[in-house]
């Protein structure tokens, strides 16, 4: 199958537009919990909500499995995703896996794709159970190149993606579009996806998490170009290709477009030092200039020197009680979605200086806060999130 042949005989998918910035934040009555078992990485990219370097610490492999593991079992986890940095970094990755599976734990891997051996395919393909998701950023050596720092990476991720289609690890890739791409890459992105079995493709708006503080303004994809992406990508959902668009802008997506539930204390986070958040953006956004949070306040406690379901549930609640459509009665009351509005994302309105309880009016339906628009149209076209008075 060449790159831009599309197999008609599978089902066609709708793209989906989504608040979340993961493809599954909620998995049904369990948590899923991404682990970073390193903090360290081989690139440099514009992006990173972590911003990782060469340097870091590492989750020792031994500990995770006597102590971590149990007690995210003890806390409903029944779907883990190994992250970093770059997870192919640290020596025990498999390890890891192994140890899961033992649990009979599903296992997700986020990489680059620049650090996997043909080795390491093997021994995830022996063992079963576990996939892989990829990041793209553009394809093309210049756009997804230059924006992770290392023009070179580019021809090693996708000659690793084919291995991994090929080994049948490949679940889907994901991108964020930038100023360093041109429109036209996404498709050919898609196409790719289909050519190496990917099931999805998940593109992320640039946010202001981590270096996103910085390179946001400068690299961000703007309106047009999001609005061009999603008419140039949704074809390929005729290829039976799961097409997800996160927090694309207004003009960009469906006008009953209602913001997505939040999954805090469903989907649970735990670094290297054993620190547990309720969702890693919260925390990415806690650390931000503007916030007026401290990342404390999302942290369920540190797992390896304490259980975390009872707070984990705890912040859980505290959340949800705040972020409900029903905690803003003046503001949403008169939405055309408020019925089916999840809250959207508290992580971007921390990120932007606000409060839990304000409306992520970013998410928000062009025609649902008309008081907003007319009073701070200049602002929310820069898509800061305007926070309510108290």
């Amino acid at each position: 199958m060449t790159a831009h042949s599309l197999p008609v005989e599978l089902p066609v998918r709708n793209p989906r537009q989504t608040s979340c910035f993961f493809r599954t934040p909620d998995p049904g009555n369990g948590r899923k919990a991404l682990v970073q078992i390193t903090e360290r990485c081989n690139l440099h990219c514009a992006h990173c909500s972590v911003s990782a370097g060469a340097r870091g610490e590492d989750l020792p492999a031994g500990s995770f499995r006597r102590i971590v593991l149990p007690r995210l079992r003890e806390a409903g986890v029944r779907r883990v995703t190994l992250t970093g940095g770059e997870p192919f970094l640290h020596p025990d990755l498999l390890r890891f896996c192994h140890d899961l599976r033992a649990a009979d734990i599903e296992v997700g891997i986020c990489t680059n794709g620049t650090s996997i051996g043909d080795k390491d395919i093997e021994a995830m393909r022996r063992a079963g159970g576990i996939h892989v998701t990829v990041s793209l950023d553009g394809f093309r050596p210049g756009s997804h190149g230059k924006f992770r720092g290392l023009r070179s990476s580019f021809d090693v991720t996708v000659a690793t993606t084919r291995a991994l289609g090929e080994a049948g690890l490949l679940r889907g890739l994901v991108c964020t579009p930038n100023t360093l791409c041109e429109r036209s890459e996404f498709a050919d992105l898609c196409d790719f996806a289909v050519e190496s079995g990917a099931r999805y493709v998940l593109m992320n708006s640039l946010s202001s998490f981590g270096r996103g503080v910085k390179s946001r303004r400068p690299l961000a994809a703007d309106e047009a170009m999001m609005r061009g992406i999603v008419q140039d990508t949704a074809p390929r959902a005729a290829a039976g290709l799961e097409i997800l668009h996160v927090r694309f802008p207004a003009g960009a997506r469906p006008e009953n477009h209602a913001p997505s539930r939040c999954s805090a204390g469903r989907l649970v986070m735990v670094l290297p030092d054993g620190t547990t958040s309720v969702c890693p953006y919260l925390v990415y956004a806690a650390r931000t200039p503007g916030s007026r949070y401290s990342a404390a306040q999302f942290t369920a406690g540190n797992i390896l020197r304490e259980e975390v379901a009872a707070a984990l549930d705890r912040i859980e609640t505290w959340i949800a009680d705040r972020t409900a459509a029903s905690s803003r009665p003046s503001r949403c009351a008169a939405c055309p979605v408020r019925t089916g509005c999840g809250g959207g994302c508290p992580a971007c309105v921390i990120a932007n200086g606000g409060l839990l309880t304000d409306a992520d009016l970013s998410e928000c339906p062009p025609a649902a806060a008309p008081e907003s628009a007319a009073g701070h149209g200049s602002r929310l076209s820069r898509g800061r999130v305007l926070c309510e008075t108290r």
